[in-house]
């Protein structure tokens, strides 16, 4: 399985947890949307757009854990996010 996919599935449930957990439509939203593009973006190959959409989330949840300095959710997602932005890089150069 691609490491877009697998990062868009972690992306959509922690969505989706957040959303369960505490009534967070944004975390709904944006996991959800975000998440289904990554696994879209896996599944197609488009490594491009799944660098932009990993580095949105590493700039967008770094700024989060620099606020709150939660690891959950925050710091996880920026890790695993910049993870999608270094290995969408290097697949582009191949």
């Amino acid at each position: 399985m691609d490491v877009n996919t697998l990062l868009g599935a972690a992306v959509t449930a922690g969505g989706i947890a957040g959303f369960a957990s505490k009534g967070s439509v944004p975390s709904l939203v944006a996991g959800g949307l975000s998440g289904l593009a990554l696994i879209a973006c896996g599944q197609t190959a488009r490594f491009k757009a799944a660098a932009a959409i990993s580095a949105i989330l590493t700039l967008m949840m770094s700024i989060r854990f620099a606020k709150t300095k939660k690891v959950m959710p925050a710091g996880m997602v920026a890790m695993r996010s910049s993870g999608g932005v270094l290995y969408n890089l290097l697949k582009m150069k191949q």
